[in-house]
């Protein structure tokens, strides 16, 4: 005896099921690079603070070394300098950057003048922020 056909009704559920499971992993997939991209931990490693010998516009400046990495998978992201009012290191002018083939740098010194900011890095690298990019309020 041969087994019997399903009812149309069932075997046209198959391919909805089929289309509806994939549209969620996509969903999920989207919201896991939506939250891995968007939301990154930050650890200041070091902060440097204007010297009373410079004058920008009545504030008092910092610069900082910060690593960033993802969220969800830890994924190492470009380093930054940033250059702001607040020593925390919340808010400023960013400067993101990657060097290859190298440990984590290591924010060696800060030089600062009226024209802006040199940060020394271990590796030789010099990043230079303007002082018009970080001052009055930017």
């Amino acid at each position: 005896m041969s087994p019997e056909p399903s009812p149309p009704a069932r075997r046209g559920l198959r391919p909805v099921l089929g289309a509806a499971a994939a549209l969620l992993l996509f969903v999920i997939v989207l919201i896991a690079v939506f939250v891995d991209t968007r939301m990154v931990h930050t650890e200041v490693l070091r902060v440097e603070t204007q010297p009373a010998s410079v004058e920008y516009d009545g504030s008092t400046y910092h610069t900082g070394l910060l690593r960033r990495e993802s969220w969800l998978l830890h994924r190492r992201l470009p380093d930054m300098i940033l250059v702001g009012r607040y020593p925390e290191m919340e808010y400023g002018h960013p400067v993101y950057f990657e060097i290859t083939g190298t440990r984590d740098p290591v924010l060696e010194s800060v030089r600062w003048s009226p024209a802006g900011v040199w940060a020394h890095l271990d590796s030789g690298h010099e990043i230079f922020v303007p002082a018009n990019a970080f001052t009055g309020g930017r």
